[in-house]
């Protein structure tokens, strides 16, 4: 009795299962086409890549397998050295930029006033705009010649005109700048559904304690936002180490390798010297390093966490 019960019950386990693929079957064609764009588009891709890693290959004449030899090119390769430098530059002035910006600016445009809306739709703009047609206005803005618009500006002020995207230690700000203007609407909205999404009665409790003005933001708004702020902390770092198109249309890694991100040097290697092989052991290499400082993020900021 005690053999047949286990077999019983395998058997009754396997034939519910079998129901709910019957039941189910009738789904599935709806999500065929995402089964298909994944393998065409991410799986067979990323199979090829790591198998290209091994190789010294343009993917036109005959490829030479290297093994571990790419990897090793890797940690003697001063402008890849250089490219992560400036990356994490990137970086760490974007992010406290962007957060600071756009939760300021969700900040205001929450109050109840008329014309809110409008404000809202303004500021959220850039982010539906092509990063080409930005980068081609910038680039008309950020001319180093003294009748460019900013520069025309700062000597009104009797600031001597700048030269921006074409001087070493101006070119990374100035990629900033951009980014900047580019992403934070998109992250303003995001500051604005959690700013929406806190209790009313936590304000009205927290004034009849006496807060008022930036007391309430300290302790109130702050504290409660921490899942919103460690999602778009962790999203906008995946962002800013990933940093092309503006680089690519107004600086091309200049002057002189000084904003030659880590993405932009994958694509010069595969594209400009057809060193694909090269250039997807440097792609592996980096999505290990995003995944790892994304998971280091994730627990530090305690991302998923519920607050109340």
């Amino acid at each position: 009795m005690s053999s047949t019960f286990p077999m019983a019950h395998r058997r009754t386990s396997f034939d519910n299962l079998k129901k709910r693929l019957r039941q189910s079957l009738p789904w599935y064609p709806f999500i065929l086409i995402n089964i298909v764009i994944f393998f065409v588009f991410n799986l067979i891709p990323w199979i090829s890549m790591i198998e290209t890693s091994f190789y010294d290959t343009d993917l036109l004449s005959s490829k030479e397998f290297v093994g571990l030899g790419n990897l090793v090119r890797m940690v003697t390769d001063p402008q890849l050295h250089r490219a992560v430098l400036n990356t994490f530059y990137f970086t760490l002035m974007y992010i406290p930029l962007l957060v600071v910006i756009s939760l300021f600016v969700a900040i205001l445009v929450n109050r109840p006033l008329f014309g809110m809306r409008f404000f809202r739709a303004l500021y959220f703009l850039p982010n539906v705009t092509s990063i080409a047609v930005l980068s081609l206005v910038f680039r008309r803005f950020l001319s180093p010649r003294p009748d460019a618009p900013i520069n025309f500006l700062l000597g009104q002020v009797g600031i001597p005109p700048q030269k921006f995207l074409i001087d070493v230690h101006q070119a990374m700000p100035s990629i900033v700048a951009i980014s900047l203007w580019e992403a934070f609407g998109y992250f303003m909205v995001i500051w604005l559904a959690g700013l929406q999404g806190i209790p009313t009665e936590m304000y009205d409790a927290a004034r009849v304690d006496g807060a008022e003005g930036w007391k309430l933001h300290r302790y109130v708004t702050l504290p409660l936002l921490r899942p919103t702020a460690a999602f778009i902390i962790i999203v906008a770092t995946i962002g800013a180490l990933q940093v092309f198109g503006s680089i690519f249309i107004l600086t091309g890694g200049g002057p002189v390798y000084a904003t030659t991100t880590v993405v932009y040097y994958i694509y010069s290697q595969a594209f400009n010297f057809g060193r694909f092989g090269y250039a997807s052991s440097l792609s592996i290499l980096f999505f290990i390093i995003i995944l790892i400082i994304t998971l280091i993020q994730s627990r530090f900021l305690r991302f998923g966490e519920e607050v109340y």
